[in-house]
């Protein structure tokens, strides 16, 4: 079958993000012998009208939409991907009379909504790899839909009928790599962003608000090493690119397989640098080490909390020890490291958030602490139910509109007080300063002068910048 797949992110702050899912997907649909192409609309300048060319410069038999987000889960700052994505689904329906396909992490958090809002025919729930080429083969043999797991339809009554998980791959090690020959990475790279790479899918802990282990499963299933950088190398030698993200929900667990990695890394000695997402589970000197010379440029702990209060309000997997282990093996290390904390969880106060400041002075010194506050609630979490409990959502709500958790005791002015107790450290940033134009200039200049990391300097900008607005 002949089916056109569009990556629909147009997100760039703080940096654009290249397609991923989208590009396993495709390479799964093509290795079924479907024909496949590959519009990205990440950073086209008008997307309605790459939209419409691509619509109709073939004949295309399905038309598939790759929804990364449901919104950007900020606050007090809230965007909202769906409008932008209602326009596109649009234009398809005005050029285009086959079948409309959805699917994505994005569209898997809230699968009715978007069927609903899209008038989509059909959406693929979850991994993509499997369903969704047997979902172009019925189509294209003219088959039912009917029992395929992980796929989603539009009933004749107008609302979603069916809403089970795809099934996924045990053994990643059967997949095919991700397509990276279809995406052009060189505008993405100049603007601060990467080429994304997988080591493993799943999440075992258990985060009040995390959608990962509904995306992806409750087990890590991990990918072999060689596999990994053996893609990474293929990127580099086809595509000239050198920045690479592992976009794993964390990389250093489990902690042996992070080794292998970085192990592996070493051994073919490619030229490229890489940054993850990590938390202070097993967290130590060795593994600090191993990523250094493995190319590592800098770290993103996922803290969230950081006092024995607010950790086990959270559902977070490690404490105050492993915060001061992990914190201390990167300075040892010489890696820059960030520390992003989301504060509004249960029953926290602002003492609690005092707290967090002066536990964080007695261990080492972060490049940046990013400081948020509201925590986006999703259907199916932990915090979903507790905020029904206290009387905050009404029992069966619909989510897809954001919906955040804050503690009662940091409702008032809760952005100026915590700017407040921000501004008395100069690593930290809080989401007044992302509101500031100086911010959008200072974002310029480290794109200019290709910082990597983007938050590598924060504590310079706090010295010389923060304290001067008044």
């Amino acid at each position: 079958m002949k089916v056109l797949l569009v990556a629909t992110n147009r997100e760039r702050f703080p940096y654009p993000v290249a397609p991923l899912g989208v590009l396993c997907v495709a390479a799964a649909a093509r290795g079924a012998g479907h024909e496949v192409e590959f519009l990205d609309l990440g950073m086209e300048a008008s997307p309605q009208q790459a939209l419409r060319n691509a619509l109709q410069s073939n004949h295309h038999q399905a038309v598939a939409f790759g929804i990364r987000n449901l919104d950007n889960c900020l606050a007090f700052a809230p965007r909202s991907y769906a409008d932008d994505v209602r326009e596109l689904a649009k234009t398809v329906r005005r050029c285009f009379q086959g079948p409309f396909i959805l699917g994505g992490s994005g569209f898997s958090v809230a699968p009715h909504g978007w069927m609903r809002r899209l008038e989509a025919d059909c959406g693929v729930i979850g991994e993509g790899e499997r369903a969704f080429p047997e979902l172009l083969a019925r189509l294209e043999a003219g088959k039912s839909l009917a029992g395929l797991t992980g796929v989603i339809t539009a009933s004749k009554n107008g609302s979603p009928d069916g809403a089970f998980p795809a099934r996924g791959f045990e053994r990643l090690a059967e997949l095919t790599p991700p397509a990276h020959e279809l995406c052009n990475y060189s505008p993405y790279v100049r603007r601060g962003g990467f080429v994304g790479v997988q080591t493993k899918r799943g999440c075992p802990f258990k985060c009040i608000y995390c959608v990962y282990p509904q995306l992806e499963g409750t087990r890590y299933r991990l990918r072999p090493p060689e596999a990994v950088v053996a893609e990474i190398e293929t990127v580099v030698v086809r595509s000239k690119q050198r920045h690479f993200f592992f976009v794993d929900s964390v990389f250093n667990d489990p902690r042996e397989h992070a080794l292998a990695i970085c192990a592996e890394l070493s051994r073919r000695r490619l030229p490229v640098r890489w940054s993850a997402f990590c938390n202070p589970v097993g967290f130590d000197a060795e593994l600090a080490r191993a990523m250094v010379q493995a190319g590592c440029t800098g770290v993103e702990f996922g803290l969230d909390a950081a006092t024995p209060k607010m950790l086990a309000a959270l559902g977070k997997p490690f404490g105050q020890r492993e915060i001061r282990t992990a914190l201390q093996a990167m300075r040892d290390a010489g890696l820059p490291f960030l520390l992003c904390l989301l504060f509004g969880g249960p029953d926290e106060t602002w003492a609690d958030i005092e707290e967090t400041q002066a536990f964080l002075d007695g261990c080492a010194t972060a490049n940046c602490v990013f400081a948020s506050v509201g925590i986006r609630i999703h259907q199916g979490t932990a915090l979903a139910g507790l905020a029904t409990q206290e009387g905050l959502l009404s029992q069966n709500q619909d989510l897809f509109e954001s919906t955040y958790y804050i503690s009662p005791a940091l409702a008032d002015r809760v952005v100026e007080k915590l700017d407040r107790i921000a501004r008395r450290r100069p690593e930290w940033s809080s989401p007044a300063d992302w509101r500031r134009p100086i911010m959008g200039w200072a974002q310029k200049v480290v794109l200019l002068l290709n910082v990597r990391p983007q938050w590598k300097h924060i504590r310079g900008y706090g010295q010389y910048m923060r304290r001067r607005v008044k």
